[in-house]
């Protein structure tokens, strides 16, 4: 009988090893302020995240999040350096400047929500008033010689400097206008042309009051959204780190899997926005004669050779447009080791989702 008190012993003690090593593992709550951008394609995985309630699947027990709106990047940068959010996903341009100010608090890029062949920022659309055009090249050229406006210190700014870098046209002067401006503006009648992103972009020409002459495709320029995160949230919640991470992969591939529903929900986000035009922002193909790529997003996740390529001429960029102090790429600008643990425990590999444009007729 010694044996078999012997081996209930040893079972008693590897018992209490495993919960031991389980307690060590589990890590306490989180309480998170998530700062997103319904008005921007490039960040409505956040909204699924809220809508779906993707976030409780992968959280530690007990943790809170509180969703924070924002109609542009640069509130969410303030908001992360002070310490008032914990996490959030913009586009490029905002996302790099917060990692230059690790100065200020170290904010890290953890993923790639949203990459693209300048089908989601980089549209250049075109007055109702303005004549029609064969292609993209006939109406760059016409571009040429008049005012353009453009919200600074975006992706749309950012395209649209290179392209008047690579000689494509030359305006007679950059209009300096918000987004809203923009829309107003084309609304009333009084815009020749500018560049916008999407879905602002959408509801211009679904109004009547655009129309889309160009992407950025033709010229190589591809945009981009990131999230961000405090490293210092990293390092004390680790496995928050990593859970968000993972709703945010669900997110993306519930946005691939249900066009429909992601516009009824969108709809119900964004004011003044139907669910078709909601659905035509992401989903409807954008035609050769304007630059289309067969492909509207991807769900790309990982900082490739072509995201890296990105963030360099961003830096460059801002740096030229006297936003940042260096044209260089910061000392420590990406942790992607969340994402790299979310995908080896989901069993992904990146991309993680791939949104091909389609024709009118698919929405039913």
């Amino acid at each position: 009988m010694k044996w078999v008190s012997k081996l209930l012993a040893h079972g008693l003690m590897a018992g209490l090893l495993i919960v031991g090593q389980a307690a060590a593992r589990a890590e306490e709550p989180a309480h998170i302020t998530y700062g997103y951008h319904p008005y921007w394609t490039g960040g409505w995985s956040g909204v699924i995240i809220k809508e779906k309630g993707l976030w409780k699947k992968y959280l530690p027990a007990g943790s809170t999040v509180r969703f924070e709106p924002q109609l542009t990047g640069p509130p969410m940068v303030a908001a992360l350096l002070a310490n008032k959010m914990q996490i959030g996903t913009m586009g490029d341009m905002p996302s790099l400047v917060a990692s230059t100010k690790y100065k200020v608090a170290d904010v890290r890029l953890v993923s790639v929500p949203m990459y693209s062949n300048g089908q989601v920022c980089n549209k250049i659309l075109v007055g109702k008033n303005a004549p029609q055009f064969e292609n993209y090249k006939a109406a760059m050229k016409w571009l040429s010689g008049r005012p353009f406006a453009v919200h600074r210190g975006t992706c749309t700014n950012r395209f649209v400097e290179s392209l008047i870098d690579q000689g494509v046209f030359k305006p007679s002067q950059i209009l300096s206008m918000p987004i809203e401006v923009i829309a107003s503006n084309f609304e009333a009648g009084k815009l020749d042309a500018a560049a916008m992103w999407e879905p602002h972009a959408r509801r211009q020409v679904e109004q009547g009051n655009a129309r889309y002459v160009a992407t950025g495709a033709p010229w190589k320029e591809s945009d981009a959204d990131f999230t961000l995160m405090r490293q210092d949230f990293i390092e004390k919640h680790p496995q928050a780190a990593v859970g968000w991470l993972k709703a945010e992969i669900e997110a993306i591939q519930f946005m691939a899997k249900y066009p429909k529903e992601t516009a009824e929900i969108m709809s119900k986000e964004l004011v003044g926005y139907t669910p078709k035009t909601a659905w035509k922002a992401l989903y409807e193909e954008n035609p050769a004669s304007i630059g289309g790529d067969p492909v509207n997003y991807v769900g790309k996740m990982v900082f490739d050779k072509d995201v890296i390529n990105l963030m360099n001429k961003g830096y460059k960029f801002l740096n030229k447009m006297k936003v940042t102090n260096s044209p260089d790429m910061p000392p420590h600008p990406i942790n992607d080791a969340p994402l790299k643990q979310a995908l080896k425990e989901m069993g992904l590999t990146a991309p993680v989702a791939i949104i091909k444009g389609m024709p009118l007729s698919e929405y039913q």
